[in-house]
């Protein structure tokens, strides 16, 4: 499967209305509680703008179910992890003329700033977690749903029944403490 796939498929899980920020709160403030798992503020801050961030956060529970089944399983998600992650881990020169080259530069260093870093740093942090939530992904849908072809209208669909399914399944072992607030 190419890297442009896997990138696309992990932005697609999280699709969600509203927005709301998230500055307001510690970095270290739970947002929610999966399983015993803390997702707080700073995990979001770190993927999201703020001013987004909170959108974010139904996927998010839904990919930490998904990395604790894989681990529950035993599964070994090498085999999904990025083979060369620096593809997605260097920035954009600076005069990039491709437009997604300069979203991605706009973006890291938007978060880098917030966040005190230097935009490499950042990006290459960013890249890393990326690379880890998509392997988890890859590898429980694969495990789950036979035949798994990324960028199958059906099976996406499947794919997403199945972490709609997941959530459900772990309802009571999830505690959202902070829900977005619609505009």
């Amino acid at each position: 499967m190419t890297s442009f796939f896997r990138y696309i498929l992990f932005l697609l899980i999280f699709l969600l209305s509203g927005c709301s920020g998230i500055s307001k709160y510690d970095d270290h403030e739970p947002a929610a509680i999966v399983k015993g798992q803390e997702i707080t503020i700073g995990d979001l801050r770190f993927l999201y703008p703020d001013e987004t961030a909170l959108d974010y956060l139904d996927g998010t529970i839904k990919l930490e179910l998904v990395k604790q089944k894989v681990q529950e399983m035993g599964l070994d998600i090498t085999e999904n992890l990025e083979t060369d992650p620096d593809w997605f881990a260097e920035l954009p020169p600076k005069n990039t003329e491709n437009e997604g080259g300069k979203q991605i530069r706009n973006f890291a260093e938007s978060q880098a700033k917030k966040l005190h870093m230097d935009p490499e740093e950042y990006q290459k942090e960013y890249a890393r977690r990326i690379n880890d939530l998509n392997a988890n992904l890859i590898t429980f849908l694969e495990e789950k749903l036979d035949g798994y072809q990324f960028g199958d209208e059906k099976m996406n669909e499947e794919a997403n029944q199945l972490l709609e399914e997941l959530a459900k399944e772990n309802k009571e072992e999830i505690k959202v403490l902070i829900k977005p607030t619609v505009r």
